[in-house]
């Protein structure tokens, strides 16, 4: 059973009268092999450990301990590289990982914008919190590491945020700056003048506040000092997290792939092998009534290889490695030692990355959002072939901000909360504004448009034998009599609209706040709207709240 613990209500700012409440509601997912994960059903064909059992940490150590890691070089890389975050915590929990009893809470995600979606906050708090519990159930070290997929190149998934105004939903708003497109995060430089009047944008979305002119004077701090994507975004995230320990792995980092060297030719010498692995595990997926979501082709490498500056997928054909769109061409063997001299020019993809990680770092358990869950039970025969067990797969936290003003109007209109949480108000929003419609209005209309077509097409007919050439004139003038009920049906529409626009709004205000887009509220919102309105003592309370892991949706009342 996963370890948690409760405490009392936080204050959001000292001798404030506002608390930040922490409660749970019971929300299943929409992925039933998530949702049977979660459950506790016998998953034992896709995971190598039961996260419901009392002893699984113990054996998760015991397995651990017969393994072994490049410690002290994976620990002295990881304190040069976090020099440039001044921070003596992050040093800390570096130097944690040379203990041989040590182990680490992993997680992951790109390097969004301003930290990206919610869900990126959500997933290091989850990795933190399940850090700080384990090691004090296991007295043992155990080190919160974060792994910024800074090899990743979807650059389109990482250059916007969503913004929000008075009148109007989410809106997108993109970085206006031109790129490679498989250029990695850790090497995509950021157009200094475009991403601070971008951050500008943003912000003037926003309602100004106290905290507005100190967050966005740190923000641009931040990006000042950043070079990349992925710089800004782990300034931000070490700025925010300072105090935690959190440790960044940055895997397009060139310095880590030297460290991975040995993984990428074992990758190698099981290539063909490793993909009939994941071929077969998700045949058996499928066979289960599951549905995987990894694209595999036996054709490919599953490795990257860049090549001035952009990323291009390896494939195999006949035993030769290759890369059609630059002809490129490697032995085995060739491509065995071009990894020995420069493994910079490697990286992983989905399936590799997992693999990858279980061999740099003692993994304790891996943070998994619900995509993760998924395609990591389609790995398991990947880990095994390996000489790998899969580590513990834990669900992130998922978490919903209740800001007060939009509790007030969920209780005004009578929705319950788990309602707007996991369907929305918009259908309610619809339901609410027919029922204002008189009840025989829109029949009558009905009734109106066929009645007078019908009068008016007899009409058109006994035109037409005085003059057949009439034709065009008759139908345009049955079209405007028509458009004159439409006009009138509108303006009632409008009058309704207007009369019951404050309770409307209401329902869109909800929509927006919690279920943006038809979305969770996490992979919409950005943290920066939340720090803006209510300030650094909001997410210092944030991140401190007792989450617990019981696989329960979390609803943080501000």
């Amino acid at each position: 059973m996963l370890y948690s613990f409760r405490k009392p209500n936080y204050l959001l700012e000292k001798g404030s009268s506002r608390q930040m409440q922490l409660t749970e509601l019971s929300i299943k997912s929409q992925n039933k092999f998530v949702q049977h994960y979660i459950d506790g059903e016998n998953m034992s064909s896709f995971f190598d450990y039961d996260i419901h059992s009392e002893d699984v940490w113990q054996k998760r150590l015991h397995d651990l301990s017969s393994r072994p890691f490049a410690r002290e070089e994976l620990a002295d890389y990881l304190s040069s590289y976090h020099e440039k975050f001044h921070s003596a915590a992050m040093q800390a929990s570096i130097e944690k990982l040379r203990d041989p009893k040590s182990a680490a809470v992993v997680g992951g995600q790109q390097a969004g914008l301003l930290t990206g979606p919610l869900y990126t906050i959500h997933k290091i708090i989850s990795i933190i919190v399940l850090a700080r519990q384990q090691e004090e159930a296991l007295q043992i070290p155990v080190v919160p590491i974060f792994w910024v997929a800074g090899e990743d190149h979807d650059l389109e998934e990482i250059n916007f945020v969503h913004t929000s105004t008075e009148n109007k939903g989410p809106v997108k708003q993109k970085l206006p700056q031109s790129y490679w497109k498989k250029t990695s995060a850790a090497k995509t430089e950021l157009d200094q003048e475009k991403c601070a009047a971008w951050i500008d944008e943003v912000f003037a979305a926003f309602e100004e506040t106290d905290h507005t002119n100190t967050l966005l004077q740190n923000v641009k701090r931040c990006l000042r000092s950043s070079e990349t994507f992925t710089d800004f975004f782990e300034l931000l995230i070490a700025d925010l997290f300072q105090e935690e320990g959190l440790i960044l792995l940055n895997s397009g980092d060139p310095g880590i792939k030297k460290l991975e060297t040995g993984m990428f030719q074992q990758i190698l010498k099981h290539n063909h092998e490793l993909a009939k692995a994941v071929s077969d595990q998700q045949r058996f997926m499928r066979e289960a009534g599951y549905h995987p979501i990894i694209e595999s082709d036996k054709d490919q490498a599953n490795l990257f290889y860049e090549h001035e500056g952009e990323r291009f997928l390896i494939e195999k054909e006949n035993g030769v490695f290759m890369i059609k769109e630059l002809d490129l061409k490697w032995t085995n063997d060739e491509l065995h030692t071009h990894m020995e001299e420069k493994p910079e020019c490697f990286s992983n993809n989905v399936v590799t990355r997992p693999l990858m990680q279980e061999f740099l770092i003692p993994t304790l358990a891996f943070i998994a959002g619900p995509g993760e869950i998924n395609y990591w039970g389609e790995l398991k025969q990947a880990f095994s072939l390996m000489g790998f067990r899969m580590t513990p797969v834990v669900p992130r936290l998922n978490i919903t901000i209740l800001e007060r003003h939009i509790e007030k109007k969920l209780s005004e209109r009578n929705i319950p909360l788990q309602e707007a949480i996991e369907h929305g108000t918009g259908h309610l929003k619809d339901n609410y504004f027919e029922e204002q419609i008189p009840e025989e209005f829109s029949s009558v209309m009905e009734q109106a448009k066929s009645q007078i077509e019908a009068v008016h097409k007899s009409a058109r007919d006994e035109a037409l034998k005085v003059d057949s050439s009439l034709e065009p004139l008759l139908q345009k003038n049955a079209a405007f009599i028509q458009d004159q009920l439409l006009f009138l049906e509108r303006t009632v529409t409008k009058r309704i609209e207007e009369k019951e626009g404050f309770v409307l709004r209401d329902y869109e205000r909800i929509q927006n706040s919690i279920r943006p887009l038809g979305a969770p509220q996490e992979r919409i919102w950005n943290v920066m709207y939340y720090l803006n309105r209510y300030g650094p003592k909001f997410f210092t309370t944030f991140k401190h709240l007792p989450f617990s892991f019981q696989n329960q949706h979390q609803i943080v009342k501000l």
